[in-house]
């Protein structure tokens, strides 16, 4: 056997490589976990266990279930005891999937019953298998990642953001306004005050904004600003490049929508940049109108903007 940490890291290595594929295939083997629980029972607690913060309908997403199916599961799951399902806290409107300490301790054996398992596997390679597979692993995975944005791994789900992000969500739009328009300093200063508007010195967010994430990194963001009791604006809404066309900016959309909705404002307003073909063409989608065109100066460099305005109260009606 290899040194115990190479061997941890590649236990490690091949678990990861067999959930990605887990995630396809949609799939485990019965052997593998030894459980009472069923097959897609057991992939429910490991994957709550992986993901805070996951909704039912993250879960449905991540796991490739019919949400009804889905939704018979939760219910058998947290009649035993096993998870509950909270309303969130920043928002009422979401219930999030929690483990209980019962559920905390049985998916805790799962993974203790899946290490086991490939490291079983494992221990019947000689020294070169291993190596030649670890290699293998990572030619798969590179392979992958290249082609992410039109391959298998499009899992993704949404939460809201937290003071923490604030640094991360001002980096990924300052890096995003640099590549496409070049370095200004007055944006990255508009940029942090807007953070510091949307967090606030007590933590608590005067605005509303989500993070969508991907493989445990920032794939996209929105913010929603309730400017008045009639009115809401969208603003920095983003998509990372490599993760665009997987309908992450829909769903962001979507989110910030209903919120609105909800909160009882009857427009939500959006600047966009001319040319914008992309966006321009989902706003559409999402019921959007293009109300209005100017030419601004804003942050040294003029540009031609757009308003596109969509109207709740006509779309209730």
């Amino acid at each position: 056997m290899p040194d115990p940490l190479i061997w941890k890291k590649r236990i490690r290595t091949l678990r990861a490589f067999n959930y990605s594929d887990t995630m396809q295939a949609g799939v485990l083997r019965e052997r593998l976990l030894h459980s009472s629980y069923s097959l897609t029972e057991s992939r429910i607690m490991l994957e709550i266990s992986r993901e805070p913060r996951l909704t039912a309908t993250d879960l449905s997403r991540n796991l490739g279930l019919d949400p009804g199916y889905l939704s018979r599961l939760l219910g058998r799951l947290d009649s035993g005891g096993v998870i509950e399902r909270p309303r969130s806290e920043r928002d009422a409107r979401r219930r999030v999937l929690k483990l209980t300490e019962q559920g905390v301790r049985i998916a805790r054996l799962l993974h203790r019953r899946v290490d086991d398992d490939v490291a079983e596997y494992l221990a019947g390679l000689s020294e070169p298998d291993q190596v030649r597979l670890m290699e293998a692993i990572r030619t798969i995975d590179e392979i992958n990642a290249a082609r992410s944005a039109h391959t298998l791994d499009i899992r993704f789900f949404l939460r809201e953001a937290e003071p923490s992000d604030a640094e991360r969500i001002v980096q990924a739009y300052e890096a995003l306004f640099e590549q496409t328009f070049g370095p200004s300093e007055q944006f990255s200063l508009v940029l942090t005050d807007t953070a510091a508007q949307l967090f606030g010195a007590s933590g608590e967010p005067s605005a509303r904004c989500w993070i969508a994430e991907m493989n445990g990194e920032s794939a996209g963001s929105i913010v929603l600003d309730l400017l008045d009791a009639r009115r809401a604006q969208i603003k920095l809404f983003m998509v990372e490049s490599k993760r665009r066309g997987l309908g992450i900016g829909g769903s962001l959309l979507d989110e910030a929508i209903s919120f609105s909705r909800g909160a009882g404002r009857s427009q939500v307003l959006l600047w966009v940049i001319r040319d914008q073909r992309r966006l321009q063409g989902l706003l559409s989608k999402k019921g959007f109108k293009l109300a209005e065109q100017s030419v601004v100066l804003y942050y040294g460099i003029q540009f031609e903007v757009e308003t596109w305005q969509l109207d709740l109260q006509s779309e209730q009606a």
